[in-house]
């Protein structure tokens, strides 16, 4: 259903206030949209259980460690340049987010070896236990709203679910490879905000991956050495000044 006139109306002025006027600067006068982006290195233990708690996205900037990495990240993991918080001359206005899962690593470079195990992925069921089971939501400096659960931030134009059978080494010869999405296989469905979430400048916030209960997301697709990574990213109009 449409918002009505006056509202949208108002969000317009809100959105446009933001982006152009700001409270720091004299005038925001460059504007563009940009894609952001985050991810979380997710390691059960050892019997494939998620712990309960809460997991922060856009804290640690490139260049540093955390977020479940055990070594720097890099623009691969990240983009995000600021920790927890807005740069001091950059406005946001969020029209769009999304949750995905990629497949965990043994190192850094990504490439096995004779001389550790393979990790694998999660399964499909294991990766709709984790979008049916974990909350999105966004932390400001004194409160925090849940958004919705990760399912309900679907990526849009891939697979559904399904698997095959690689063979790009040795080790990876019987490895059965699974490829998973949110359960979205057409393009366009990603949701899109009639009200945009308006982030400004020097402001703190986060997006979290909320675990309320524990639980169990299987044991991999081929043994209990699991890691996967849930990957939050947003697209936003961006006003700045030029020094940026």
């Amino acid at each position: 259903m449409a918002l009505p006139r006056r509202i949208r109306h108002s969000v317009s002025q809100q959105a446009q206030s933001l982006l152009v006027t700001g409270q720091r600067f004299d005038r925001f006068d460059q504007i563009r949209q940009r894609h952001f982006w985050s991810d979380y290195l997710f390691v059960p233990d050892s019997n494939g259980f998620v712990a309960s708690g809460d997991y922060r996205l856009f804290t640690t900037p490139s260049g540093q460690s955390g977020q479940g990495f055990p070594f720097a990240l890099t623009d691969r993991e990240t983009n995000w340049k600021s920790a927890n918080r807005v740069p001091d001359n950059q406005n946001f206005e969020v029209l769009e987010l999304g949750v995905s899962i990629l497949p965990g690593f043994n190192s850094d470079t990504q490439i096995p070896n004779a001389n550790e195990p393979l990790i694998t992925p999660l399964s499909a069921n294991g990766a709709n236990t984790f979008l049916q089971n974990t909350i999105l939501a966004i932390q400001y400096l004194t409160n925090e709203i849940s958004l919705g659960l990760c399912a309900d931030f679907s990526q849009a134009s891939s697979p559904t679910m399904g698997s095959f059978t690689g063979a790009h080494n040795a080790l990876r010869a019987t490895l059965p490879q699974e490829f998973v999405s949110n359960g979205f296989a057409a393009p366009g469905l990603r949701r899109r905000f009639k009200i945009p979430i308006l982030l400004q400048h020097g402001e703190t916030f986060s997006f979290n991956f909320k675990v309320p209960r524990t639980y169990w997301v299987e044991e991999g697709v081929a043994g209990p050495d699991v890691a996967f990574i849930a990957r939050m990213d947003f697209w936003a109009t961006e006003s700045f000044v030029e020094r940026s």
